[in-house]
Protein backbone atom coordinates (compact mmCIF):
# COMPACT_ATOMS: atom_id res chain seq x y z
CA UNK A 1 0.00 0.00 0.00
CA UNK A 2 1.39 3.82 -0.76
CA UNK A 3 2.51 5.20 2.14
CA UNK A 4 0.75 8.25 1.45
CA UNK A 5 -2.61 7.01 1.92
CA UNK A 6 -4.16 7.83 4.98
CA UNK A 7 -4.44 5.80 7.77
CA UNK A 8 -8.06 5.67 7.23
CA UNK A 9 -8.47 4.92 4.07
CA UNK A 10 -6.00 1.83 4.27
CA UNK A 11 -8.60 0.91 7.20
CA UNK A 12 -11.67 0.91 4.88
CA UNK A 13 -9.80 -0.38 1.95
CA UNK A 14 -8.19 -3.67 3.77
CA UNK A 15 -12.37 -3.94 5.85
CA UNK A 16 -13.37 -4.03 1.95
CA UNK A 17 -10.79 -6.80 1.04
CA UNK A 18 -11.71 -8.38 4.08
CA UNK A 19 -15.07 -8.87 3.47
CA UNK A 20 -14.64 -9.67 -0.73
CA UNK A 21 -12.36 -12.70 0.48
CA UNK A 22 -15.11 -14.30 2.67
CA UNK A 23 -17.22 -14.12 0.33
CA UNK A 24 -14.51 -15.67 -2.90
CA UNK A 25 -14.15 -18.46 -0.34
CA UNK A 26 -17.67 -19.15 0.90
CA UNK A 27 -18.28 -19.35 -3.22
CA UNK A 28 -15.20 -21.63 -4.02
CA UNK A 29 -16.20 -23.98 -1.82
CA UNK A 30 -20.06 -23.72 -1.36
CA UNK A 31 -20.67 -26.70 -2.92
CA UNK A 32 -18.16 -28.07 -0.03
CA UNK A 33 -15.62 -29.00 -3.31
CA UNK A 34 -12.83 -27.40 -5.10
CA UNK A 35 -11.35 -27.81 -8.05
CA UNK A 36 -8.10 -26.27 -9.73
CA UNK A 37 -9.67 -23.12 -11.67
CA UNK A 38 -11.38 -21.83 -8.12
CA UNK A 39 -8.23 -22.16 -6.68
CA UNK A 40 -6.25 -20.52 -9.61
CA UNK A 41 -8.92 -18.01 -9.10
CA UNK A 42 -8.24 -17.28 -5.53
CA UNK A 43 -4.49 -17.26 -5.87
CA UNK A 44 -4.82 -14.68 -8.71
CA UNK A 45 -7.07 -12.40 -6.86
CA UNK A 46 -5.08 -12.45 -3.34
CA UNK A 47 -2.21 -11.71 -5.38
CA UNK A 48 -3.45 -8.63 -7.12
CA UNK A 49 -5.33 -7.60 -3.60
CA UNK A 50 -2.64 -5.30 -2.24
CA UNK A 51 -4.76 -4.27 0.94
CA UNK A 52 -4.22 -7.94 1.89
CA UNK A 53 -1.09 -8.19 1.89
CA UNK A 54 0.12 -8.28 5.79
CA UNK A 55 -3.29 -10.39 6.01
CA UNK A 56 -1.99 -13.60 7.86
CA UNK A 57 -5.09 -15.54 6.47
CA UNK A 58 -4.40 -14.41 2.90
CA UNK A 59 -0.28 -14.77 3.38
CA UNK A 60 -1.63 -18.87 5.00
CA UNK A 61 -3.38 -19.00 1.48
CA UNK A 62 -1.01 -18.05 -0.88
CA UNK A 63 1.30 -19.84 0.69
CA UNK A 64 -0.65 -23.35 0.58
CA UNK A 65 -1.45 -22.42 -2.96
CA UNK A 66 2.21 -21.49 -3.59
CA UNK A 67 3.57 -24.73 -2.45
CA UNK A 68 0.80 -26.45 -4.14
CA UNK A 69 1.58 -24.88 -7.70
CA UNK A 70 5.34 -25.62 -7.90
CA UNK A 71 4.81 -28.81 -9.62
CA UNK A 72 2.75 -26.59 -11.72
CA UNK A 73 -0.57 -28.19 -10.82
CA UNK A 74 -2.44 -29.29 -7.85
CA UNK A 75 -3.53 -32.44 -6.40
CA UNK A 76 -6.20 -34.05 -5.09
CA UNK A 77 -4.68 -34.15 -1.64
CA UNK A 78 -3.34 -30.39 -2.19
CA UNK A 79 -6.80 -29.37 -3.14
CA UNK A 80 -8.18 -31.31 0.06
CA UNK A 81 -5.60 -28.99 2.36
CA UNK A 82 -6.67 -25.32 0.79
CA UNK A 83 -10.31 -26.67 1.42
CA UNK A 84 -9.83 -27.55 4.89
CA UNK A 85 -7.82 -23.97 5.50
CA UNK A 86 -10.85 -22.13 3.38
CA UNK A 87 -13.16 -23.72 5.53
CA UNK A 88 -11.25 -22.63 8.88
CA UNK A 89 -11.12 -19.76 8.00
CA UNK A 90 -14.43 -18.82 7.22
CA UNK A 91 -15.70 -20.82 10.31
CA UNK A 92 -12.94 -18.75 13.04
CA UNK A 93 -12.67 -15.12 11.40
CA UNK A 94 -14.57 -12.92 13.10
CA UNK A 95 -15.96 -9.92 11.51
CA UNK A 96 -17.30 -7.11 13.68
CA UNK A 97 -19.23 -4.02 13.28
CA UNK A 98 -20.73 -5.20 9.52
CA UNK A 99 -22.79 -2.68 7.56
CA UNK A 100 -24.45 -3.22 4.43
CA UNK A 101 -21.48 -2.12 2.20
CA UNK A 102 -19.83 -4.87 3.97
CA UNK A 103 -22.31 -6.94 2.97
CA UNK A 104 -22.47 -6.24 -0.66
CA UNK A 105 -18.85 -6.99 -0.94
CA UNK A 106 -18.98 -10.00 0.38
CA UNK A 107 -21.95 -11.34 -2.01
CA UNK A 108 -20.36 -10.03 -4.57
CA UNK A 109 -17.13 -12.07 -3.74
CA UNK A 110 -19.31 -14.66 -3.36
CA UNK A 111 -20.92 -14.66 -6.59
CA UNK A 112 -17.61 -14.38 -8.09
CA UNK A 113 -16.09 -17.39 -5.96
CA UNK A 114 -19.14 -19.45 -7.51
CA UNK A 115 -18.59 -18.50 -11.15
CA UNK A 116 -14.71 -18.42 -11.29
CA UNK A 117 -14.73 -21.64 -12.92
CA UNK A 118 -17.70 -20.72 -15.56
CA UNK A 119 -19.88 -23.58 -14.24
CA UNK A 120 -22.36 -23.12 -11.52
CA UNK A 121 -24.14 -26.35 -9.85
CA UNK A 122 -27.23 -27.26 -7.43
CA UNK A 123 -25.48 -27.20 -4.71
CA UNK A 124 -23.92 -23.57 -5.63
CA UNK A 125 -27.03 -22.32 -6.71
CA UNK A 126 -28.82 -23.92 -3.18
CA UNK A 127 -25.89 -22.14 -1.33
CA UNK A 128 -26.14 -18.51 -2.83
CA UNK A 129 -30.40 -18.58 -2.40
CA UNK A 130 -29.63 -20.01 1.21
CA UNK A 131 -26.97 -16.66 1.46
CA UNK A 132 -29.88 -14.24 0.50
CA UNK A 133 -32.67 -15.74 2.34
CA UNK A 134 -29.83 -15.39 5.71
CA UNK A 135 -29.89 -11.57 4.60
CA UNK A 136 -33.17 -10.74 4.04
CA UNK A 137 -32.82 -7.43 6.04
CA UNK A 138 -30.83 -6.33 3.20
CA UNK A 139 -32.94 -7.22 0.00
CA UNK A 140 -33.22 -3.50 -0.22
CA UNK A 141 -30.12 -3.48 -2.60
CA UNK A 142 -31.04 -2.91 -5.72
CA UNK A 143 -28.06 -5.98 -7.06
CA UNK A 144 -28.86 -8.29 -4.08
CA UNK A 145 -32.67 -8.10 -5.11
CA UNK A 146 -32.00 -8.37 -9.24
CA UNK A 147 -30.16 -11.46 -8.28
CA UNK A 148 -32.64 -12.82 -5.84
CA UNK A 149 -35.20 -12.39 -8.57
CA UNK A 150 -33.22 -14.03 -11.14
CA UNK A 151 -33.00 -17.12 -8.97
CA UNK A 152 -36.42 -17.29 -8.13
CA UNK A 153 -37.30 -16.92 -11.99
CA UNK A 154 -34.68 -20.25 -13.05
CA UNK A 155 -35.79 -22.34 -9.69
CA UNK A 156 -39.46 -22.08 -10.91
CA UNK A 157 -38.41 -23.59 -14.56
CA UNK A 158 -39.84 -27.08 -14.43
CA UNK A 159 -36.71 -28.00 -16.42
CA UNK A 160 -34.39 -26.01 -17.33
CA UNK A 161 -32.51 -26.04 -20.75
CA UNK A 162 -28.93 -25.53 -21.53
CA UNK A 163 -30.23 -21.94 -22.72
CA UNK A 164 -31.36 -21.53 -19.23
CA UNK A 165 -28.45 -22.54 -17.57
CA UNK A 166 -26.46 -20.88 -19.29
CA UNK A 167 -28.20 -17.46 -19.35
CA UNK A 168 -28.14 -17.93 -15.24
CA UNK A 169 -24.50 -17.91 -15.06
CA UNK A 170 -23.90 -14.74 -17.64
CA UNK A 171 -25.81 -12.87 -15.34
CA UNK A 172 -24.21 -14.04 -12.71
CA UNK A 173 -20.71 -13.61 -14.30
CA UNK A 174 -22.05 -10.27 -15.54
CA UNK A 175 -23.41 -8.89 -12.04
CA UNK A 176 -19.93 -9.61 -10.48
CA UNK A 177 -17.88 -8.35 -13.72
CA UNK A 178 -16.04 -11.82 -13.47
CA UNK A 179 -14.47 -12.54 -16.73
CA UNK A 180 -11.59 -14.93 -15.72
CA UNK A 181 -11.59 -17.99 -18.26
CA UNK A 182 -11.71 -15.55 -20.75
CA UNK A 183 -8.84 -12.55 -19.44
CA UNK A 184 -7.21 -14.78 -16.53
CA UNK A 185 -7.51 -12.04 -14.92
CA UNK A 186 -9.46 -11.83 -11.19
CA UNK A 187 -10.55 -8.01 -11.16
CA UNK A 188 -13.99 -7.28 -11.64
CA UNK A 189 -15.89 -3.93 -12.45
CA UNK A 190 -18.73 -3.62 -10.16
CA UNK A 191 -20.66 -1.93 -12.69
CA UNK A 192 -20.69 -4.85 -15.53
CA UNK A 193 -24.39 -5.44 -14.49
CA UNK A 194 -26.10 -2.14 -15.25
CA UNK A 195 -23.47 -1.34 -18.14
CA UNK A 196 -24.59 -1.05 -21.32
CA UNK A 197 -23.26 -3.11 -24.32
CA UNK A 198 -23.08 -0.85 -27.72
CA UNK A 199 -21.95 -1.81 -31.25
CA UNK A 200 -20.67 1.91 -32.23
CA UNK A 201 -20.02 5.18 -30.67
CA UNK A 202 -20.04 8.77 -32.38
CA UNK A 203 -18.54 11.16 -29.59
CA UNK A 204 -19.01 14.11 -32.28
CA UNK A 205 -21.27 16.58 -30.45
CA UNK A 206 -21.89 13.69 -28.08
CA UNK A 207 -22.11 15.35 -23.97
CA UNK A 208 -20.13 12.70 -21.85
CA UNK A 209 -20.02 12.58 -18.15
CA UNK A 210 -17.13 10.76 -16.93
CA UNK A 211 -17.20 9.93 -13.04
CA UNK A 212 -14.57 7.31 -10.88
CA UNK A 213 -11.51 6.66 -11.03
CA UNK A 214 -9.98 5.88 -14.47
CA UNK A 215 -6.95 3.55 -15.87
CA UNK A 216 -6.46 5.37 -18.71
CA UNK A 217 -5.53 8.85 -17.16
CA UNK A 218 -6.92 11.31 -14.93
CA UNK A 219 -10.03 13.19 -15.27
CA UNK A 220 -9.07 15.91 -17.48
CA UNK A 221 -6.85 13.73 -19.36
CA UNK A 222 -9.92 11.10 -20.49
CA UNK A 223 -12.07 13.91 -20.67
CA UNK A 224 -9.32 15.82 -22.96
CA UNK A 225 -9.69 12.69 -25.40
CA UNK A 226 -13.26 13.04 -25.81
CA UNK A 227 -13.13 16.42 -26.87
CA UNK A 228 -10.44 15.87 -29.69
CA UNK A 229 -13.07 12.94 -31.04
CA UNK A 230 -15.72 16.09 -30.64
CA UNK A 231 -17.69 15.32 -27.68
CA UNK A 232 -18.52 17.45 -24.99
CA UNK A 233 -17.62 16.83 -21.08
CA UNK A 234 -20.22 17.56 -18.36
CA UNK A 235 -19.91 17.49 -14.63
CA UNK A 236 -23.32 15.71 -13.72
CA UNK A 237 -25.88 13.06 -15.45
CA UNK A 238 -28.85 14.78 -17.02
CA UNK A 239 -31.50 14.81 -19.87
CA UNK A 240 -28.96 16.90 -22.27
CA UNK A 241 -26.00 13.73 -21.85
CA UNK A 242 -25.75 11.26 -24.07
CA UNK A 243 -23.09 8.91 -22.27
CA UNK A 244 -21.97 8.51 -18.58
CA UNK A 245 -18.59 6.65 -18.35
CA UNK A 246 -17.34 5.00 -15.46
CA UNK A 247 -13.81 4.63 -14.23
CA UNK A 248 -12.21 1.58 -13.92
CA UNK A 249 -11.05 2.09 -10.29
CA UNK A 250 -14.31 1.31 -8.17
CA UNK A 251 -15.21 -0.91 -5.50
CA UNK A 252 -18.13 -3.18 -5.24
CA UNK A 253 -19.87 -0.80 -2.51
CA UNK A 254 -19.74 1.89 -5.02
CA UNK A 255 -23.60 3.29 -3.63
CA UNK A 256 -21.20 4.00 -0.48
CA UNK A 257 -18.81 6.39 -2.30
CA UNK A 258 -19.31 9.48 -3.14
CA UNK A 259 -19.67 9.22 -6.88
CA UNK A 260 -22.57 6.61 -6.22
CA UNK A 261 -25.21 9.59 -6.67
CA UNK A 262 -23.90 10.65 -10.58
CA UNK A 263 -24.09 6.39 -10.94
CA UNK A 264 -27.91 6.11 -9.53
CA UNK A 265 -29.12 9.74 -11.19
CA UNK A 266 -27.97 7.89 -14.18
CA UNK A 267 -29.60 4.72 -13.58
CA UNK A 268 -32.58 6.46 -12.72
CA UNK A 269 -32.93 8.81 -16.00
CA UNK A 270 -32.26 5.85 -18.11
CA UNK A 271 -34.73 3.88 -16.24
CA UNK A 272 -37.55 6.80 -17.06
CA UNK A 273 -37.54 6.35 -20.39
CA UNK A 274 -34.51 9.25 -21.61
CA UNK A 275 -31.71 7.63 -24.00
CA UNK A 276 -28.70 7.45 -22.10
CA UNK A 277 -25.93 5.06 -22.36
CA UNK A 278 -23.95 3.66 -18.92
CA UNK A 279 -20.64 2.72 -20.06
CA UNK A 280 -17.47 1.39 -18.03
CA UNK A 281 -14.21 2.57 -18.93
CA UNK A 282 -13.25 -0.74 -20.59
CA UNK A 283 -16.26 -0.45 -23.15
CA UNK A 284 -15.62 3.20 -23.37
CA UNK A 285 -12.11 2.77 -24.62
CA UNK A 286 -13.18 0.75 -27.30
CA UNK A 287 -14.28 3.56 -29.16
CA UNK A 288 -11.28 6.02 -28.91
Amino acid sequence: MDSSTPNYARASNKKKAIYSLKGILQGVVADTKLNTMEALYLNTWLLDSKPLRDDPDAQDLLDLISDALVDGQFTAEELDDLNALITDIIEFRSFEDVTESDYLNEFLGLVSGIVADDQINAEEFEYLIDWINRHSDIMDDSTIRSVAAKLMEFSELQQPTPTDEESLLSFLKQTAGIRFLETGAADAHPMDHIADRIDSMNHERAAICFTGVFNTGTRKEVEAIAIKLGATPRKDPSKSIHYVVIGSQVSPDWKHTSFGRKIQKAIELRESGHPLIILTEQEWIRFI
